[in-house]
């Protein structure tokens, strides 16, 4: 029953959203986590009270000052004893704290080093500080993000620091388990861009001959919100097999709209007239009746039909509450609060309940001395991390092999098991590449008993099964946990179901982005007092990475304990961490929720975008220096006596801030502004405008980073897309590799599971195979 990460030692010495909560979920699955602060503490707890609450439960807290050497002989000592070392700091880095991981990884060789910059070790700097806001205009997010009005929308849910937290611990956790082998830390890096585009790399591709752009709505898939006539929104969704069919029968359209025989919809285009019909008639029909009363209609006949809720009203549902996600933490500076709680469960770990941080004077740490941390074994650095780890995926759509494929970009060997009729993401070929890179793909009929027999020996091949099938399908397929562990005592069985195994409404459909405005993010994103819009980063990456960090945890607690087990990530959990930076108080209020303005401009005076004379730009300031330099640039008084906390929101002082700010930078040009606010230290960039995946990825900077990758492919050119996220020394970079077609490689890995030629053929004969 031990936690997969207990006996871990790790140092958080970060600010900001992303690296405090990456430290995070390594102390809510079992590591010993100190948070080291500056001598006054974090300058950033004021703003971030309600998100740090969350991502600093668990650990300890002790303040030193590296640059007294007092202090920096403490802290030493704990690089000494500690597993990990986390940094991350958005605001330049506390004096004293330069140490390089050079020196570092001299001093203590089986320390792993994790940092988490803006955009890059090679390309932050004072206007590319590590601010999400920074990252969202550059990349192009803003451009991409849903909104109200036109021009840039500032995007309301930070998934770039969540995304940059899943990537550190899939970085550290697989360099736990390469020291394993060696005895040897590596250094691990990943940014909040990298965090950005792991989601963004859901809809992102290039090629020389592309596919035709996205059109939401021209083929046959319903993913949309209607107002029904209660006032209340309904998300609808019809990927799932015959599920567009069974809408039309449902609202007497499939005269005019028939049904296809196969059930996989998402990938045929529709006529004109269908496409006008649709527009006319859903938004009617859904209108003539309440929402309750649509939920019940389509849920009978099996279509994904999900509320959408304000955010941590969800908190009061009863799957949310089956699920365990809801933490009752007695915080000390906000009371006792309501926490989104750890989204991985596991068979034979229990986990300790959240509990607030905890201050400790710097010499009651109580990290021993442990045997000697010499390396073990030469270093194989012409092997990719991960290099030797076994998945098998029988997952389908996007949030289950998106995992996997993560996993294959540092190195994994990944099966991909599909129907003869493929994925039903194949139709939908940018995604459908974007979550299969680096996997293998076997087509085989499991509903046969040769097919069955296929999949025992796949099975006896993995260390890993991994799916995201609906409750009782493995089990119908004879792919369960139990007939996973009979072939393969030792597997890791990882499950991401969309609403959990079990609980009253679990074997309802789950569709992204639906599960997002179910736990309140897209009324997060869409601004004060308007009507939602769903983000452009949601929970279909995220319970990929998700997965990818949970199959690593059950892999690591294999390795050391000699044990398998079972392991669930729900989407619905995976929804909900995303919206974890939210606390709700026991009187009903919620803290940080709905910070974006109705215009969608920004959380405050000095997180927003500003219209200039020319166009627009963003800035991100964070301290009263940087608010000294901006006011002094654009020639605004500041009040007196008044903190960057006070100023920063949007009472009477930081609303009065923000006109006078909006009235002085709209007098000036893009160019100028840029260029002098950066002279003087303040963070702020020209926001992109046009949707940005070609021009990123064409970027020769990318492209020689591996943040793009460039293959060939046979009907398109050269084909471009989203690489490597994250990274590590002391390891080679996996080749990237297309996104397999059905059956590539169907022959080549049943030959390696024992099948003669003649048996493949005779395979291939009966059907069971393509």
């Amino acid at each position: 029953m031990t936690a997969p990460l207990s006996g871990i030692r790790v140092i958080d010495w970060s600010s900001g959203m992303a690296a405090p909560r990456a430290a995070g979920m390594l102390s809510d699955y079992g590591a010993d986590v100190v948070r080291v602060e500056p001598k006054g503490g974090d300058p950033m707890t004021a703003l971030l009270a309600a998100p740090y609450s969350v991502f600093n439960r668990g650990k300890r807290r002790i303040e030193l000052d590296l640059a007294n050497e007092s202090d920096l002989t403490s802290f030493l000592s704990l690089v000494d004893h500690a597993d990990v070392l986390i940094d991350g700091w958005p605001t330049p880095t506390p004096a004293g704290a330069g140490m390089s991981y050079g020196e570092l990884h001299s001093r203590a060789p089986h320390l792993i080093c994790c940092s988490i910059t803006g955009f890059g070790d090679e390309a932050d700097g004072p206007d590319r500080r590590a601010y999400e806001s920074l990252v969202h205009a550059l990349v192009g997010t803003m451009a991409e993000q849903p909104g109200m009005r036109q021009g840039p929308i500032f995007e309301g849910l930070p998934f770039a620091s969540i995304g940059a937290a899943y990537l550190a611990c899939i970085g550290i956790t697989g360099a736990l388990l390469r020291r394993l082998e060696d005895g040897v830390g590596r250094r691990v890096t990943t940014s909040l861009l990298d965090g950005a585009l792991s989601y963004l790399t859901m809809l992102w591709g290039d090629a020389d001959d592309p596919p035709s752009s996205r059109d939401p709505g021209s083929k046959r898939l319903i993913a949309r919100n209607f107002e029904c006539r209660d006032g209340q929104i309904l998300g609808v969704h019809t990927g799932a097999v015959g599920a567009f069919g069974r809408l039309m029968i449902e609202l007497g359209l499939d005269d005019r709209i028939p049904p296809s025989d196969h059930g996989l919809d998402m990938g045929i285009p529709l006529e004109p007239e269908q496409r006008a019909l649709l527009d006319e008639a859903l938004p009617a029909a859904f209108a003539s009746d309440d929402r309750q009363a649509w939920m019940d209609r389509l849920i009978a006949i099996d279509v994904c039909a999900i509320p959408l809720m304000r955010p941590m009203d969800v908190f009061d549902e009863p799957q949310v509450r089956h699920n365990e996600m809801v933490a009752d933490v007695k915080d000390p500076v906000l009371g006792v609060v309501q926490q989104v709680a750890p989204a991985i469960r596991f068979s034979d770990a229990e986990l300790a309940g959240p509990t607030a941080m905890m201050d400790v004077p710097a010499d009651r740490i109580g990290w021993g001395q442990r045997e000697s941390r010499a390396p073990t074994a030469p270093v194989e650095e012409h092997r990719a991390l991960l290099d030797g780890m076994r998945i098998l995926d029988l997952g389908a759509f996007y949030a289950g092999p998106y995992g996997s494929r993560l996993l294959a970009d540092l190195g994994a060997s990944v099966i991909r098991v599909e129907t003869l009729a493929g994925d039903p993401n194949r139709g939908s070929e940018v995604v459908f590449r974007s979550s299969h890179a680096g996997m293998r793909s076997i087509a085989v009929d499991l509903k046969t008993e040769t097919g069955s027999e296929i999949a025992e020996r796949l099975i006896g091949w993995a260390e890993v099964v991994h799916h995201s099938m609906r409750p009782g399908v493995a089990e119908r397929l004879g792919v369960g946990f139990a007939d996973a562990l009979r072939i393969n005592r030792d597997v890791v069985y990882a499950y991401g179901p969309g609403w959990g195994s079990t609980g009253p409404i679990c074997d309802r459909q789950s569709f992204a982005p639906l599960m997002s405005g179910y736990v309140g993010a897209a009324f997060e994103v869409a601004g004060q007092f308007n009507p939602p819009v769903y983000p452009v980063g949601n929970e279909d990456p995220a319970n990929g990475m998700l997965g990818a960090f949970a199959m690593l945890l059950g892999v690591y607690n294999r390795r050391v304990r000699g044990a398998g087990q079972y392991i669930e990530h729900p989407q619905l959990n995976a929804a909900l961490a995303q919206m974890a930076h939210i606390v709700r108080q026991t009187d009903g209020d919620t803290l940080n929720a709905m910070q974006l303005d109705p215009v969608q401009l920004g959380v405050g005076p000095l997180d927003r975008l500003y219209e200039t004379a020319d166009g627009w730009i963003c800035l991100a300031a964070t301290t009263m220096a940087e608010l000294r330099d901006l006011a002094a640039v654009v020639d605004v008084e500041l009040p007196a006596d008044v903190g960057i906390a006070e100023l920063s929101s949007r009472d009477l002082k930081g609303a009065a801030l923000e006109a006078a700010l909006a009235r002085a930078i709209q007098t000036r040009t893009t160019q100028i502004l840029v260029e002098e606010l950066t002279a003087v230290g303040v963070s702020v960039v020209e926001p992109v405008l046009e949707h940005n995946a070609q021009p990123f990825l064409r970027n020769p900077e990318n492209l020689r980073t591996g943040r793009s990758a460039e293959v060939p492919h046979a009907q398109r050119g050269r084909v471009r897309e989203v690489g490597i996220l994250v990274c590590t020394t002391h390891s080679s970079t996996a080749q990237h590799r297309l996104a397999p077609e059905l059956g590539e490689h169907t022959d080549e890995i049943l030959a390696e599971l024992g099948y003669s030629h003649p048996e493949i053929s005779e395979l291939h004969s009966q059907g069971i195979v393509r």
